[in-house]
């Protein structure tokens, strides 16, 4: 687990619910992010085209939908680093490219071997996006691992060039 104790680029968070003072909202819901739940609050991992940012949130939960954040910064040899992270997160997300698109293909084949040497859907779950609800929110979790097996399986009996092969669209 990451956590802003150990690590000056972990980030520590406050989310409060949105507010109508013209604050920044953010909503994760289309970002590319894994939230680890335990009892010190929520831990965002969130990939920006490869730019990995890592928050803890001490107070209120972004699962939940948009927030308000408020980062905690400490006046420290670190400020630096942490606004650098901080400003990756509020810039614009590039659009994904090839990388993000082969990382999802080896997602898939990662999927496809586990469950070949029997794994469960849920291992293979909590191996590839980190421990959580199981089956989830309407059993996405579940479905999302089924698609990536399938989909993995469908590379393997493809060959080589399914999973190197451009797809425009």
């Amino acid at each position: 687990m990451w956590s802003a104790a150990f690590d000056p680029q972990v980030i520590t968070v406050r989310a409060f619910p949105p507010s109508r003072d013209g604050g920044y909202i953010r909503d994760l819901a289309n970002e590319a992010v894994r939230i680890v739940d335990d009892e010190a609050g929520e831990h965002l991992w969130i990939n920006r085209g490869g730019n990995l940012i890592r928050l803890d949130l001490i107070e209120g939960r972004v699962s939940a939908g948009p927030a308000s954040l408020h980062f905690d910064l400490p006046d420290d040899c670190h400020l630096e680093l942490r606004l650098t992270v901080i400003r990756s997160l509020v810039t614009a997300r590039p659009a994904p490219g090839r990388n993000t698109r082969l990382a999802g293909r080896l997602r898939a084949l990662q999927a496809a071997d586990a469950r070949a040497a029997g794994a469960s859907l849920r291992d293979i779950a909590d191996a590839l996006f980190g421990p959580g609800h199981w089956p989830g929110d309407g059993e996405h979790r579940k479905s999302l691992v089924r698609r990536l097996v399938a989909t993995g399986k469908q590379m393997v009996r493809s060959g080589p060039r399914a999973v190197l092969i451009e797809k425009s669209g």
